[in-house]
């Protein structure tokens, strides 16, 4: 498994909360890293990263789900912060704005870091709520995108959807 040879996107939810992709900004490697951090001022941050903590969590993760996939000893090769919106429930927000333009308008939004890779599926989602009223290839799997995208969510539970995660990796 390497960049070159096909390395996969995946995330393992959870504690720790951990992702990994090919890095398009570092052709040759890959990406591993911790979702999650604290808030901070996007004027005052810290570009460096923790190198502490966060980077003990992820090497103590890829020795124990990808052990002997993944060199760890000598530590990462880059170590960065990085810095996204971040909705209470770290879903996104695909929704129509509602009011007096009711459904003419969509909007997405917040993305919680997690956006980029679902890119191409958001948009096919908002051009089907554009030109169809509804998420169409969402709705004939059975999937309500209001329930879990729509703004609404928040007014009947200020912290959104809640999380179960069973499904963790290891």
């Amino acid at each position: 498994m390497s960049a070159s040879a096909g390395f996969p996107t995946f995330a393992s939810y959870g504690v720790p909360y951990i992702y990994g992709t090919p890095s398009m900004e570092f052709p040759g490697l890959i990406k591993i890293a911790l979702h999650g951090g604290r808030a901070c001022d996007p004027d005052r941050r810290d570009w460096s990263g923790d190198g502490g903590e966060m980077v003990r969590q992820v090497t103590d993760w890829i020795e124990r789900v990808m052990p002997d996939t993944i060199v760890t000893s000598g530590g990462p090769v880059i170590s960065q912060a990085c810095m996204y919106s971040m909705t209470p429930d770290e879903d996104y927000v695909i929704d129509f704005i509602g009011g007096e333009f009711g459904n003419d308008v969509v909007v997405a939004g917040g993305f919680s870091g997690h956006g980029f890779k679902m890119g191409p599926l958001v948009g096919k989602i908002l051009v089907e709520m554009a030109f169809d009223g509804e998420a169409t290839t969402l709705t004939r799997i059975g999937v309500d995108v209001k329930a879990l995208f729509g703004l609404g969510r928040f007014a009947e539970n200020s912290k959104g959807n809640v999380k179960e995660f069973e499904d963790q990796v290891v």
